[in-house]
């Protein structure tokens, strides 16, 4: 083969690879809930005490139940009681739960949502509570978190399986994106083999 005939088959491998290439591109994304703000921020000092903790993620939070069961959102102190006096509720990209803080100190929020894609998630974040001095602490009601018991609980994270009807939704949509990405690779994989062969047929003309 000449040195042409070389050029033009690489020239033919390449635009091969190249639209094989064009297989990841095509291939939807999916990825989970991603916070962006949270009220308290994480990490800071407040000195008024919150009448809710709120979560802000990049994209809708999902209510797959229909009664919020599957939000969870649990704001504890050091000894592990949670303060939060009322269930969860979601308003497109933001959870909040009332609470109602008990002594200064640490806080910690564990929250569990699931994701616009389906899929569960869940995260934590912490605050300092440090009210004026003489501030009543609020006292928690006994027991588990109101809510709790009607969902998973947030320690179960994103490894926990997703309530049923996550699971037929998610799964319906992946077998959908696959039947997809399957026949655009096909396509892919005939343009690239047509490419090679036009191009080697070119260098045997050349020849």
């Amino acid at each position: 083969m000449t040195a042409r005939g070389g050029r033009a088959a690489a020239l033919g491998l390449t635009l091969g690879l190249a639209a094989a290439g064009l297989v990841g591109a095509a291939a939807p994304a999916s990825a989970h809930n991603v916070v962006v703000g949270t009220t308290p921020t994480g990490g800071s000092t407040v000195h008024e005490a919150p009448k809710s903790v709120d979560v802000t993620f990049d994209d809708v939070v999902l209510d797959l139940s229909g009664e919020g069961s599957s939000t969870v959102v649990t704001v504890t102190d050091a000894d592990g009681t949670d303060y939060a006096t009322g269930c969860p509720t979601t308003q497109d990209r933001t959870v909040s739960v009332p609470v109602a803080l008990g002594a200064a100190g640490e806080y910690t929020v564990d929250w569990r949502i699931v994701s616009a894609d389906g899929h569960p998630t869940s995260g934590e974040f912490s605050f300092t509570y440090d009210p004026p001095a003489g501030t009543e602490a609020a006292t928690p009601s006994p027991g588990a978190a109101p809510c709790a018991a009607s969902g998973a609980s947030a320690d179960d994270g994103a490894t926990g399986a997703p309530p049923a009807a996550a699971d037929g939704a998610a799964g319906s949509d992946d077998a959908s994106e696959l039947v997809v990405v399957l026949g655009i690779a096909g396509g892919v994989v005939v343009l690239a083999g047509a490419a090679v062969l036009v191009a080697l047929r070119l260098a045997r003309r050349r020849d």
